[in-house]
């Protein structure tokens, strides 16, 4: 496969991209919470996070394989694509199934207070968000990472779009803001199938359903998608708990610190993405390991730079994007962002693990991550509430890390030190693309 510009550069175009969607997601989250308030806000949370859960555990891996798959080039374009779309209609209607048996599994707890009748809709934003993701994924794997990211910032810029039309300006509410949701992956889907048609000169065409691709996929992908799946559960298994021991207000409070908190990873995300499909095509373990090494050492430095900041920032920031009902947020995102530091930098191990073809590894870490998590929270949650969920979340992750730096170290035979302390010469390398960088905008 030709590899259009380094791997420096596309993590730059991926970078740029997501500074934009950083923005984006802040506008979401501020306008939500301003206009829902903190008991709408966290009624959306819950509606939306189950098509997510759904997306997660129907989704196969296909995601995941096909970046694989789409970088070494075994299957056709058109078998891929004709593929992962017939699937993502499958998997949607049987999601869409699932969900409507799963709205009924909650009648004691404090899901009861949920809007059913906008739980029900949002289901049917799966077919768009499964599109979404076994499409874009196409782009990462043939390294177009400026028409990848355009499709993330598609999705977000159609739901803030919608949102800010529709909630805040007509102040139509909770039903508004449900359908902007899936209205952004609407938008996104769209934009992917336009490259596909036009640029790549794909058509549907039923008869390119590939069966050994498939099987080979789910094979492959099971694994990343038994990982996938864990990991999703340690992210928002805290929400759920939250929703289920204490109600909406709370889980509107600290969704939008969690929320706040993610953000910071994105820059972890514009890297990791280039990284997979790089550590796929590349056949040497040497030039694996340099660039994972000198990724994963400027990220760590820049991490913890970046999480003090906004730990001093942290009430400044909740006074300027909500009010006075998200006071207590502050104190979530602080507990949060020591996890929040080393879970982005994990993140970079993770996906050189996954490109080198042992996404097992990161499967059994996150199973271990989620039992700890669920432990953690059920003993913290009833005990001191919001804090009890962050503080579980930021334990988790520590151990998690350090757990994911020792395979990592035994697999490749690069020591923790030389993984995460900076050398002289990456100060160096800094420094040069920095005057690079500076002459490029003079």
């Amino acid at each position: 496969m030709n590899t259009k510009g380094s791997f420096f550069s596309n993590s730059l175009i991926t970078l740029t991209r997501q500074v934009a969607s950083i923005v984006i997601g802040i506008t979401l989250i501020s306008v939500l919470g301003r206009t829902l308030g903190k008991e709408g806000y966290g009624e959306y949370t819950l509606i939306t996070y189950v098509p997510l859960m759904i997306m997660t555990f129907l989704n196969l891996g296909l995601n995941s394989s096909t970046i694989y798959f789409v970088s070494r080039e075994k299957y056709s374009l058109r078998e891929i694509f004709n593929t992962n779309v017939i699937m993502a209609g499958l998997l949607s209607l049987s999601g869409i199934l699932i969900g409507t048996i799963v709205m009924f599994m909650f009648k004691e707890s404090k899901f009861e207070e949920l809007n059913l009748a906008l739980l029900f809709a949002s289901l049917f934003a799966l077919p768009f968000m499964l599109g979404m993701i076994f499409l874009q994924t196409i782009f990462q794997g043939q390294q177009k990472f400026k028409t990848f990211n355009t499709a993330l910032l598609i999705q977000q810029m159609g739901t803030v779009v919608s949102v800010l039309i529709l909630v805040f300006l007509m102040d139509l509410g909770l039903e508004a803001a449900v359908f902007s949701f899936g209205f952004g992956y609407f938008c996104s889907v769209t934009y992917c199938l336009m490259n596909l048609f036009l640029k790549d000169k794909l058509k549907l065409d039923f008869h390119s359903f590939s069966k050994t691709y498939l099987k080979e996929a789910v094979t492959y992908g099971i694994k990343a998608h038994i990982s996938n799946v864990m990991t999703f559960l340690n992210y928002r298994l805290d929400i759920f708990l939250l929703g289920f021991f204490l109600g909406k207000g709370p889980v509107g409070i600290y969704s939008a610190a969690v929320n706040i908190g993610e953000r910071l990873s994105i820059f972890s995300q514009s890297i990791s993405s280039v990284l997979l499909p790089r550590i796929s095509s590349s056949t040497e373990t040497i030039d694996r390991n340099k660039i994972t090494g000198l990724v994963t050492r400027i990220m760590t430095l820049f991490m913890i730079l970046l999480g003090v900041a906004v730990f001093i920032l942290s009430d400044f920031i909740f006074d300027v994007l909500l009010n006075n009902e998200y006071e207590s947020s502050s104190l979530m995102l602080q507990l949060l962002i020591p996890g929040i530091v080393v879970l982005a930098v994990e993140k970079l191990l993770s996906n050189d693990l996954a490109g080198r073809g042992k996404p097992e590894l990161n499967m059994y870490v996150s199973i271990f991550n989620v039992v700890l998590n669920v432990i953690l929270n059920l003993i913290l949650i009833p005990s001191i509430g919001m804090k009890g969920a962050a503080i579980a979340s930021t334990i988790t992750y520590i151990l998690s890390f350090v757990i994911k730096v020792i395979i990592y170290s035994r697999e490749t035979k690069v020591t923790p030190f030389s993984l995460l302390i900076l050398r002289k010469a990456d100060i160096i390398l800094l420094r040069n693309t920095a005057k690079k960088l500076t002459k490029s905008f003079m």
